[in-house]
């Protein structure tokens, strides 16, 4: 059987053409050297050096196999190279969930954040439902997950990434609209455009409490899943709605959107989470990054 360590010895020799040089060349003496090239031609079952001439010369053969030993052992540092980076997390590939609203802010900060500082990272994004990505979790179907709370499940860790609050969305014919700010109560005896209680479990226990704890009873209620349908419901005429604030960002033009007074308190919570006994390294490369980029409150702002 060839070593690599033979074929560092050959390819020495062939170097210098020279087995004293060799030999210091490798820190070694020159019977130890003598033997690693002798068990080489033997396995190799072909003499790779002229010994007939007084200086060492290649046969063809060992013409032939110089040429594949350097290709072999560049392929091999390349081997170790790579697998020493993917164990760093440094490359690979990062499959990772989102909820449609996480994409207003946070998401696209998340992803210049892995592609500057894991730029060999290959990186999959999947929308999902907070629900779906925590069986996709547990199916080891994706790596991380930007999702809502609660996150309660075994074996999946999680971490608070951003916190924003909620705001009214009003069609801009409404009365309402021409203020600052409104009160909740303002909203009484509305028809409502809200997240369904299965598909939308968090923002809809969050805007259901919200209007209980106030006292808030509206009209006609309709649960529409993603937040840019709700607003093009509300630009419709159908309804208002409260929304986080980043659905600012999503362009309607017959829509306002208008903070919400003495409700400061109520936030929406944005989770990372990621399972525990994860065995892809660049899954605790990107939390690590995250975790520093975050002590920057300028990060997301």
């Amino acid at each position: 059987m060839v070593t690599l360590a033979q074929l560092r010895c050959f390819l020495a020799v062939v170097g210098e053409m020279n087995y004293r040089r060799a030999a210091e060349r490798l820190n070694m003496t020159q019977p130890p050297l003598t033997r690693q090239i002798q068990a080489l031609e033997h396995a190799v079952g072909a003499a790779l050096f002229d010994r007939r001439a007084r200086a060492i010369r290649l046969t063809p053969a060992g013409a032939a196999f110089a040429r594949s030993a350097r290709r072999i052992l560049a392929q091999t540092g390349d081997a170790v190279l790579d697998a020493q980076r993917i164990a760093a997390g440094d490359t690979g590939s990062l499959t990772v969930a989102f909820t449609a609203a996480s994409s207003y802010v946070f998401l696209p900060r998340f992803v210049a954040l892995l592609r500057k500082a894991m730029p060999e990272v290959s990186l999959t994004l999947r929308e999902m439902s907070s629900p779906q990505q925590l069986l996709a979790l547990r199916d080891e179907q994706i790596d991380m997950g930007l999702s809502r709370p609660p996150i309660i499940q075994p074996g999946v860790a999680s971490m608070r990434v951003y916190r924003e609050p909620l705001c009214a969305v009003l069609p801009d014919a409404h009365p309402l609209a021409g203020r600052e700010a409104i009160a909740l109560q303002d909203l009484a005896g509305e028809n409502f455009i809200t997240y369904p209680p299965v598909e939308g479990v968090y923002f809809h226990g969050l805007i259901t409490g919200l209007l209980q704890a106030m006292g808030v009873t509206v009209a006609e209620t309709q649960h529409i899943t993603q937040t840019h349908s709700i607003l093009a419901l509300v630009g419709a005429g159908l309804g208002v709605a409260l929304v986080p604030r980043s659905a600012e960002r999503v362009r309607f033009a017959d829509v306002v959107f208008k903070p919400l007074i003495g409700v400061d308190e109520v936030t929406a919570d944005l989770l990372l989470a990621w399972r525990t006994q994860n065995d892809n390294p660049a899954c605790a490369t990107a939390v690590r990054h995250v975790t520093e980029a975050l002590r920057d409150p300028a990060w997301l702002t």
